[in-house]
């Protein structure tokens, strides 16, 4: 399919087409299988059994070569996260291989170190059948967060428009609705200030999900921190792509400039054309035709994804103390994920959590790393990869020799 006959959403984040249908669906029979086996299955026997179920599977689609390793090339649609990983290990001396399926890359990943061979989804650490908490169900991040006296916008999911506005007159607007389950912004609703437009950003929701989060909008910039272990490893301010003028051109010839810019960084990170969404200045708060004055920026889009042209500032040594040992709590208490991609809303990253209205607004289990590696981070550089690798192998290495040694005995 040519470039220009692949269109997108502009709903949903760049990966997502115009039928919503199989996402909807497949969100429909996981609820109700999480509810079924939540009320039959004890939970502590329910992770077991998924783990034996999902060990098998992967075994057998191994043995029968369904699933095959191809080393790492330029030609494989393999995630940035992964491939800076994968570049650190290479410097190391050790190798990553790529699981395919029917020919088609997968995200299942096999790292040697030399002495020691390790399976993982993602990210190594993440174990590609073990069941672990759903922390990027964002309801049930929300929990985990306030269990923790982390600050959250207040917030709840809703499956019907009438219950969504009553709460959301109760604690008041602005508000945001976005799919219980998702991510980048996908469908995705902010500073919804009365009701009909907090009726239009639910049923948008809708479109690709039986729940709808309704939470109060919290004003301020959006900072992803990034911990590793128990430690915060980097944190960047992530910011909307943005056009600035000069005084002579107009809104159309600045947009395409960036537009071009944004097309030439993705190229560079292995995109293709057709993958890559259409920005139309037409959904721009301003005519196509303004001249901006010198130094006037305003947005190209609201969506702050990489796709659409996010860029990632670092801020790591401007982050208060307070702000760290919050995002360590986090860490510390979900020490099961390797790393954690942390979602943060506040006015300033240098001050308190404690003095300014923030919050937390989404975990990640298997955050994009690569946010905080160049070319897409601008700034100081914080080697997310290494920290990762010096972190996991030791423990992955002594897992292996436990399990070796219970099977001996």
């Amino acid at each position: 399919m040519s470039h220009a006959a692949k269109r997108f959403c502009q709903d949903c984040s760049p990966t997502h087409q115009l039928n919503h249908a199989s996402e909807k669906t497949l969100g429909i029979i996981q609820d109700v299988l999480e509810n079924s086996v939540q009320r039959i299955v004890p939970k502590r026997i329910d992770a077991v059994l998924q783990k034996v179920i999902m060990g098998g599977i992967f075994r057998i689609m191994k043995v029968t070569h369904l699933l095959k390793l191809q080393p790492f090339s330029e030609k494989l649609h393999i995630h940035q996260r992964t491939r800076v990983v994968e570049e650190e290990a290479r410097t190391r001396g050790m190798d990553i291989q790529a699981y395919t399926f029917f020919g088609q890359v997968t995200n299942m990943f096999v790292l040697n170190t030399g002495t020691s061979k390790h399976e993982f989804e993602g990210l190594p650490g993440i174990d590609p059948i073990q069941t672990t908490q759903d922390i990027d169900d964002k309801e049930a991040a929300k929990k985990i967060c306030s269990d923790l006296g982390v600050p959250v916008p207040q917030g709840q999911s809703f499956s019907r428009l009438k219950d969504a506005v009553a709460f959301a007159e109760r604690v008041g607007y602005p508000v945001i609705t976005k799919p219980r389950r998702g991510s980048l912004s996908a469908h995705t609703t902010v500073n919804i200030k009365n009701e009909e437009e907090l009726r239009k950003g639910f049923t948008c929701a809708k479109q690709i999900s039986t729940s709808v989060i309704v939470e109060q909008y919290i004003e301020g910039k959006l900072y992803r921190a990034t911990t590793v272990g128990p430690k915060l490893i980097a944190c960047g301010h992530r910011k909307p792509p943005t056009m600035t003028g000069d005084g002579t051109r107009t809104v159309r010839e600045l947009f395409a400039e960036s537009d071009n810019e944004r097309k030439q960084l993705l190229l560079s990170l292995g995109y293709t054309l057709s993958e890559i969404p259409e920005l139309s200045p037409d959904r721009m708060s301003v005519s196509q035709d303004t001249v901006l004055s010198a130094g006037e920026t305003i947005p190209l889009v609201w969506k702050i994804n990489l796709a659409f042209g996010a860029r990632v500032i670092d801020v790591t040594r401007s982050v208060h103390p307070d702000n760290v040992a919050l995002f360590e709590k986090i860490a510390k208490a979900l020490q099961e994920f390797p790393t954690i991609g942390i979602d943060f809303i506040a006015p300033d990253i240098s001050a308190s959590w404690k003095e300014q209205r923030c919050g937390v607004i989404e975990l990640n289990s298997l955050p994009s790393i690569d946010l905080h590696h160049p070319p897409i981070v601008t700034g100081e550089f914080h080697n997310i990869a290494a920290a990762l690798l010096d972190y996991v192998i030791p423990r992955l290495t002594t897992q292996r020799k436990m399990r070796y040694t219970n099977n001996v005995n």
